[in-house]
């Protein structure tokens, strides 16, 4: 499985990206062929306020090879591009595969650290990763945790900048591919 994980920071007006992203990106990013999942992880209203909001998403397909097909097609390629391009300062993109660990329930608001040194206070998963995380952030390592609380969640990352990311995961439903059953 090809698991991989994206931040990009947003083009143009926030506000706007981000309902575009929520009301509209997601259906038609679903489509991308190939495709076996798909999560945006959208930052609590707090962290847009704060202006440490980037799109997060995941997804994931069969293999490395599956994940090049889809991203070279046609359909990703006049549809999802020109839409991503619209919102999304691509140029700034980070991504990276996931080679271990399990980011734990969906559910919830979830924390995501981009550091080697997330702080005390939470369950921590880690999760590996192929590159190193963003900066300022170091090491090979996002490390999420899951909280009931969005106010839990804000107070565990008060001061961390862009390290850390607190939102509200959305799995999306992937149509099933003509002629089968999904």
């Amino acid at each position: 499985m090809q698991h991989r994980i994206f931040l990009v920071p947003p083009l143009g007006d926030p506000e706007a990206g981000r309902r575009h992203w929520e009301q509209r990106h997601g259906d038609l990013f679903t489509a991308t062929p190939g495709l076996l999942g798909y999560t945006q992880n959208r930052p609590v209203a707090q962290e847009w306020a704060r202006g440490t909001a980037r799109f997060c998403s995941e997804t994931w397909f069969a293999d490395r090879d599956a994940e090049r097909g889809a991203y070279s097609s046609a359909y990703y390629r006049e549809v999802v591009t020109p839409d991503e391009a619209s919102f999304l300062d691509r140029q700034a993109a980070w991504s990276a595969a996931v080679v271990g660990g399990e980011a734990g329930p969906a559910d919830g608001i979830r924390v995501l650290w981009f550091d080697d040194a997330p702080p005390p206070g939470a369950r921590w998963r880690p999760l590996e990763l192929s590159r190193p995380v963003p900066p300022p952030g170091r090491g090979t390592r996002v490390y999420t945790a899951v909280m009931a609380e969005p106010g839990e969640a804000l107070a565990l990352t008060r001061g961390a900048g862009p390290v850390a990311l607190v939102c509200r995961p959305r799995a999306y439903a992937l149509p099933s591919p003509k002629g089968s059953q999904r």
